[in-house]
Order: C-alpha cells, then sequence, then structure tokens
C-alpha cells in the first residue's frame, strides 16, 4: 500500500480490518514517540478538502472543516501534550460526496442512517464495531515509523461520525461477559469515549439509549470516561425534537447507573447551558452548521486525552 501525504496528513488509503473489510485511514501526530492515540470519525460534509470542494454546497466548509483542518486544529489545541498520535477514519460509503455511510461499524440503510436494532453476535465476528477498529488500527501502524497500538487511546466521533462511539459502546457493554470480546486488545487501552455533537438521518439512537446495553457497563472491571459535548445546533432544532428527547435520555441513564460521564454544552465557542437558556433565547439566536462545526474548536480535547483517573 502506498502512502499519500500532505504537508500535514498522511493518507493510508485502503487499510484492512475485519473480515476483508477495508477503510482509508488519515494520520497525523505532534511530539516524539506516541504516548497517547486519539481515533476520530467524521461527519457528513468533512472529508479531504479537495473532495469537499467537488460539491459547491460543500465548498464553503472546506478551508476550516476538512480532515486536513480538523487534524492541524486538534493537535494545535494539545501542544502541550507530549507524543498525540491522531487517526481519522473515512467511512467505506458515502452518498452524493456528501452523507458518511460507516457501514463497516454497524449497519446502515441505503440512505446511510445507522440502524441499532441488533449488535449481532460477537461469535461469528461478521459484525463488531470493536474487531475491526482493532484491526484497523494493528495495520495501520505498520506503515507509520513509530506508531503503536500499545498506547491509551481516545476515541472521538463528531456528528455522524458520533454513531460509530454508540455502536462501540452498546457493543461494550452487550459484549461484557464474553471471553472472545474480551481478548481484543484495544478494549483494554481505551481511556474515553467522546460524542460531539452528536447526530444521523434517524429518529432514534442520536445519542445512547439503549438502557440495557449502557447499564450493563457498570459490570465491566474499568469503564473508560464518557464525554457528551454538544451545541444548539442539534439540540435546540424544533424539526429534529427527537435528537434533544435523546441526549436528555442519555444524560439521565449515565446518572441513573452511576457511569463516569462528563457533559458540556457550547455554542459559538462559550459554555451555553442547555437546560436554562434553551427556551428564552433571543430572537437573534439561529443556530447554523458552522456553529455545528465550531464544537470541535470549544471542547475540551485535553480531557478526552487525559490518563488521570481524576479527569
Amino acid at each position: 500500500m502506498a502512502c499519500e501525504s500532505s504537508s500535514f496528513l498522511v493518507r493510508l488509503p485502503g487499510v484492512e480490518g475485519r473480515d476483508h473489510l477495508t477503510n482509508d485511514i488519515f494520520f497525523s501526530s505532534c511530539g516524539s514517540g506516541p504516548i497517547v492515540n486519539i481515533v476520530f470519525f467524521g461527519g457528513d460534509i468533512q472529508n479531504e478538502a479537495d473532495i469537499m470542494r467537488v460539491r459547491p454546497e460543500n465548498r464553503c466548509y472546506a478551508d476550516k472543516w476538512s480532515y486536513e483542518s480538523v487534524a492541524q486544529l486538534l493537535l494545535s489545541r494539545l501542544e502541550g501534550v507530549c507524543g498525540v498520535h491522531l487517526w481519522i477514519v473515512r467511512a467505506s460509503r458515502w452518498l452524493l460526496q456528501t452523507f458518511a455511510c460507516y457501514d463497516n461499524f454497524m449497519r446502515c440503510n441505503e440512505s446511510g442512517a445507522p440502524d441499532f436494532s441488533g449488535v449481532h453476535s460477537l461469535r461469528g465476528c461478521s459484525t463488531s464495531a470493536w474487531l475491526h477498529l482493532d484491526a484497523l488500527l494493528q495495520n495501520a501502524v505498520t506503515y507509520v515509523n513509530g506508531a503503536s497500538t500499545e498506547c491509551p487511546c481516545a476515541i472521538i466521533g463528531f456528528s455522524k461520525g458520533a454513531c460509530v462511539v454508540t455502536q462501540l459502546t452498546y457493543e461494550l457493554g452487550l459484549y461484557v461477559d464474553l471471553p472472545v470480546f474480551l481478548g481484543i486488545p484495544l478494549i483494554s487501552r481505551v481511556i474515553s469515549l467522546t460524542w460531539l455533537d452528536a447526530g444521523h438521518n434517524g429518529q432514534t439512537h442520536l445519542w445512547p439509549t439503549w438502557t440495557v446495553a449502557l447499564s450493563r457497563l457498570k459490570y465491566r472491571p474499568s469503564i473508560p470516561k464518557l464525554f457528551v459535548f454538544a451545541t444548539p445546533y442539534e439540540l435546540c432544532d424544533k424539526n429534529r425534537p427527537w435528537n434533544r428527547r435523546d441526549f436528555n435520555t442519555f444524560l439521565h441513564i449515565l446518572s441513573t447507573f452511576n457511569l463516569p460521564y462528563h457533559v458540556e454544552t457550547f455554542y459559538k465557542g462559550h459554555r451555553w447551558d442547555h437546560l436554562t437558556e434553551a427556551n428564552s433565547i433571543p430572537g437573534a439566536f439561529c443556530p447554523t452548521i458552522e456553529s455545528h462545526f465550531e464544537i470541535l474548536a470549544s471542547f475540551p480535547v485535553n480531557l478526552c486525552v487525559s490518563t488521570s483517573s481524576d479527569s
């Protein structure tokens, strides 16, 4: 496999995961040898800048929110953390070069909406997001000098990409007592799972709401820290009330089962109180997709990569 690099990002095309499935992966780093790996799943629209510029409606977001720009943004915000290796996983299928379909990690319908109706039998190894991600990283590091899967790992999903984090979380709870699942090396190395303004084109599981799967996380010997970040773009859209509904349900479940989580909400780079401000905002308040993307520059990424139990 030939590696292709820009000034900041190395593209690893067709990295193999489980069952001969492949995803393109993009690598960037700051500091010396790896102290922590970050795995990032982007949302709809997000891609390489050249691809984003092909469609007129996406062109305006290419300079700030492409893979290249987001990699540079995240690593610049972690300048004080030595040895950060960032791995961006591109969805395997795209609709209209705009809508990401993470088919290799979960069931998706023809329009790309994730289907969480069944987290399927791990014993058959046919559909496990953890198996696929573990294999992807194991193979990806062989193409990057000095890279390793042995260090702690933080997994971040933005917008549509957060559905992969939801799938990983459901599997983590449901398969807690399966030896074959516990033997996946990546599971013991993950220190955090992060949802950044989660959303997709379905009407259920916009945020994790499967009580059975989430409740079983408490039986794990160690639980990754769960970070939940959102903006009014996803929580205050009257045409999509199910997102706020699922957000509130998710927080209720996390609190009920005393799971380790941290939640913050932002608007245009500033903290925003979703409990008190959502219904008392001025008429000028108009969440845009730009304010959706801006959470990438606002959320406390340093907390997500911290190995301290107090973070």
